[in-house]
């Protein structure tokens, strides 16, 4: 199966290549979090995925793990359905090594658990694009970055007066309304976006594969709903000071209610446990700009707060993030610059139930990234970068991380990339403090990644190795975290298509290959082989698209090195329809999971089957 998906896509890719009118190009494409610096996607050297506001507007994907997972080739698991608890497996690196930004502001969570972002709490009701840049970024943006960065950068107001609402309805009488408005002048720009989501779900768990009952649906056994709500705020002010000079504030919130069960499988049900999330993320900047320089002074706060409620028990943890960030972009010479800057991090988190004191450490960095596009061979471009930061701890031993990047075109869209950088992952203060798995004897983990791609705008090839030295992870023999001395290692192979052909029919796949290996050799749990993502589009008329998107996951077990349930092997569907009435008014509807696969990504929790949903978008 492995092999006949291989070479479908390969086939495909190619034949596609007979068509000259590709008009998915990279010229109006920019990534901003690659370099920590807007560059054109075409001259970065990583490997990066794009997903652009109008993707996101087509599949009508509600949050950021479902976009994800849709639209990023991305490997997803979750215990249960809308805002339930989120794994994300970027090229087998886990949810912890991924750093995530909102504008540019830390998403991550330092009193979780595993210090990770909650992919499913992210709302995508104002997203302009969604950049997932592959391999470690520590030697760009720091700890949490080992892996790579996920970067949402939200809409931007307009010149003039404008006004969107959205308003949908589906399965399991889930309702999302959102209401987007902005106003621009050449002096000053404001932005103020909402939504409200709420769904009565379905339950959590599930019965185990061990379970006799397993195959059955909560409905048909009588398990109880697990409801959701989400309530998102963002905020936008601009004022142009001067020409050249400018101020900028955000703020961001995020609002969840969120049911969920006491754990994996059918005997878990429960109608309990419950936790209530405030997220909010604040931003202030100020900007100049001249011919040589870009200088940004930034200051952010991100704050997380967690009230969970269980079966008997109670806990409560709050966390933040703090930022001060000076940093100037110097054009030396055309197409060639210097980013240079200073930042002091501070990190704190509290679990209030349990220990009832602050734990908290700081970092004061300085960091430098050189950029040159040259012309060294045959008149095409030479693309090199290399970046280098410092990270002074006053609880873990320093840290200098670095990247070194190429890409050699070989005419105007072919050719060759490759990357290699180093990552530093600090345990989290959960791993370390916990007075019920926490082991104060952890040190941060250490990684080095590496890539090469070759390909063109429509097809490309990478190969990538990675390996983590000292990862830390749970230790089922000591019931706490422990550090696994030696080298794990991650290593595959992507294939990427995406083109559009015969001016109908546009069609994007991510093929991947993925084998990992702990210290002893054995394989890490819940990553998937082998995964397909295919979608594609119809566009019968200016007015009317009809879009079909598809994942296949190949083998993947609940547990390490092959043990557990095995929870891949199974293909998913979806289709999505989209009407344009006239200029401002669009119709849609959605059908998830279109054969009502009945599937688990983790043993014991619920997917949802087929599910429809319609809704109405209003611009102006």
């Amino acid at each position: 199966m492995q092999k006949i998906i291989k070479y479908s896509l390969i086939s495909v890719a190619l034949l596609s290549q007979l068509d000259a009118n590709n008009q998915y190009t990279l010229d109006s494409i920019e990534v901003s979090s690659s370099q920590a610096t807007t560059l054109n996607k075409k001259d970065v050297t990583d490997s990066v995925i794009v997903i652009t506001k109008e993707a996101i507007e087509e599949s009508r994907v509600t949050t950021l793990d479902e976009a994800l997972n849709k639209l990023g080739g991305i490997s997803i698991t979750q215990n249960g359905g809308m805002g339930k608890n989120t794994s994300v497996f970027l090229r087998g690196m886990d949810t912890r090594r991924l750093l995530v930004l909102i504008d540019g502001v830390r998403y991550n969570d330092p009193s979780s658990l595993k210090s990770t972002a909650d992919f499913s709490q992210i709302m995508l009701y104002n997203v302009e694009q969604i950049e997932i840049v592959k391999g470690a970024q520590s030697g760009i943006w720091g700890s949490d970055a080992s892996g790579g960065v996920i970067n949402i950068i939200t809409s931007k107001a307009k010149s003039g007066l404008h006004s969107s609402a959205n308003i949908e309805y589906g399965s399991y009488d889930s309702i999302k309304t959102s209401l987007n408005t902005s106003y621009a002048t050449d002096k000053f720009d404001i932005l103020v976006s909402g939504l409200i989501y709420s769904t009565d779900g379905f339950s959590a768990v599930e019965p185990k594969q061990s379970e006799a009952d397993y195959g059955k649906r909560y409905d048909e056994l009588g398990l109880e709903k697990d409801a959701y709500e989400n309530q998102s705020l963002n905020a936008k002010f601009g004022f142009n000071l001067t020409q050249n000079d400018r101020i900028e504030a955000t703020l961001q919130t995020i609002n969840s209610d969120i049911d969920f069960d006491s754990g994996a499988g059918s005997t878990k049900d429960s109608d309990i446990p419950n936790t209530i999330l405030k997220n909010r993320f604040y931003n202030l900047s100020y900007a100049h700009k001249n011919s040589l320089h870009n200088l940004k002074l930034n200051y952010s706060l991100s704050t997380f707060d967690q009230d969970t409620i269980g079966d008997g028990w109670s806990a409560k943890y709050v966390g933040s993030t703090q930022e001060i960030k000076l940093d100037d972009k110097i054009s030396y010479i055309k197409d060639g610059f210097l980013r240079v800057g200073v930042s002091y991090q501070k990190f704190k988190s509290e679990d209030v139930t349990a220990t009832k004191e602050d734990k908290e450490y700081d970092a004061i960095s300085v960091f430098a990234t050189n950029y040159n596009k040259i012309k060294l061979f045959f008149d095409n471009n030479t693309i090199i970068t290399q970046s280098l930061r410092y990270d002074k701890y006053d609880e873990f031993d320093n840290s200098l991380t670095g990247k070194i990047g190429i890409k050699q075109f070989i005419n105007n869209n072919f050719y060759i990339s490759a990357n290699i950088g180093t990552g530093y992952n600090v345990p989290t203060m959960s791993q370390l403090y916990n007075q019920y798995w926490g082991n104060e004897n952890l040190v941060p983990e250490k990684s080095l990644t590496s890539d090469i791609t070759i390909g063109n705008d429509t097809i490309w090839l990478t190969g990538f190795y990675n390996e983590i030295t000292d990862l830390i992870d749970y230790n089922y023999s000591t019931w706490s975290y422990s550090q696994f001395e030696g080298v794990s290692k991650f290593k595959g192979y992507e294939i990427g298509y995406e083109d559009y052909f015969l001016d109908k029919v546009g069609l994007n796949a991510i093929y991947t290959y993925v084998k990992t290996e702990d210290i002893d050799g054995k394989s890490l749990a819940r990553r998937p082989k082998v995964q397909l993502d295919i979608s594609a589009t119809y566009y019968v008329s200016d007015n009317f698209d009809l879009g079909l998107n598809g994942q296949y996951i190949g083998t993947r077990y609940d547990k390490a090195d092959e043990q557990g349930a095995q929870t891949g092997k199974y293909t998913v569907a979806n289709f999505v329809t989209n009407i344009k009435i006239d200029n401002s008014t669009t119709v849609y509807g959605k059908i998830n999971n279109i054969t009502d696969k009945y599937y688990q990504s983790v043993d014991g929790y619920a997917t949802a089957g087929r599910s429809l949903y319609l809704g109405l978008n209003i611009s102006y």
